[in-house]
C-alpha cells in the first residue's frame, strides 16, 4: 500500500513538473508569436521602402529633366528607353536619346548634347 502511495506522489510530482514545462513553453510560444508579428511588420515596412527607392531609381534613369516634349502629342511625360551616339556628331558628345511617350505611347528620338 505504501509503495502505491509513493508511486502516486511521484506521478503527482512528475505531473507538476510537466505542467510547469508546458506553461514555460506556452510563454515562449507567445513571445515568439509576438516576435514574428514584429518581424512581419518590419518586412512590410522594408518592402514599401524598397519599392519607393526602386521607383526613385527608375525616375532617375527614365527622367526627362530637360522637359523635352513628345514630337507626336507634345506631352512632357516621356520615359527614356535608350540612347546611342549621334551618327555624325557622336564624337562631340551628341547623343540620340530614345523616349516613349507615356500619353500617346509613341516613340520619339531627341538629340541631346551630353556635355552641357
Amino acid at each position: 500500500m505504501e509503495t502505491l502511495k509513493e508511486q502516486l506522489l511521484l506521478l503527482k510530482d512528475q505531473l507538476i513538473t510537466y505542467e510547469n514545462e508546458l506553461s514555460a513553453c506556452r510563454r515562449k510560444t507567445s513571445a515568439l508569436a509576438d516576435m514574428i508579428c514584429h518581424l512581419e511588420s518590419q518586412i512590410q515596412s522594408l518592402k514599401l521602402e524598397n519599392c519607393a527607392l526602386n521607383e526613385k531609381i527608375e525616375s532617375f534613369h527614365n527622367a526627362n529633366p530637360h522637359g523635352h516634349r513628345c514630337r507626336h502629342c507634345g506631352s512632357t511625360k516621356l520615359k527614356r528607353i535608350g540612347g546611342e551616339p549621334h551618327k555624325i556628331f557622336g564624337d562631340m558628345g551628341i547623343v540620340d536619346t530614345f523616349f516613349t511617350c507615356m500619353d500617346c505611347e509613341k516613340e520619339s528620338v531627341i538629340t541631346i548634347d551630353i556635355l552641357k
